[in-house]
């Protein structure tokens, strides 16, 4: 299914199609990644003019002795 954003202030807002100044988003593929050493976020956002784009980001991740992971 088709997701529309605009850009606000530099964020990404989602909203419905037909919005006035609402573009398509295109979303990176996911790489391959370690799920046990790395995670996942949504990276750089740009207007490309006819479409907004969401790049990823793979950030290393440490899990403590509690089992908790720290970004």
């Amino acid at each position: 299914m088709q997701k529309y954003g605009i850009i606000v202030n530099g964020e990404l807002k989602i909203v419905a199609a037909g919005t006035p100044g609402a573009k398509p988003i295109k979303f990176a593929e996911v790489p391959e990644f370690d799920q046990l050493t790395q995670a996942v976020f949504m990276g750089e956002v740009t207007d490309e003019g006819d479409y907004i784009s969401v790049g990823v980001e793979i950030r290393e991740v440490e899990i403590d002795e509690d089992g908790l992971m720290a970004i």
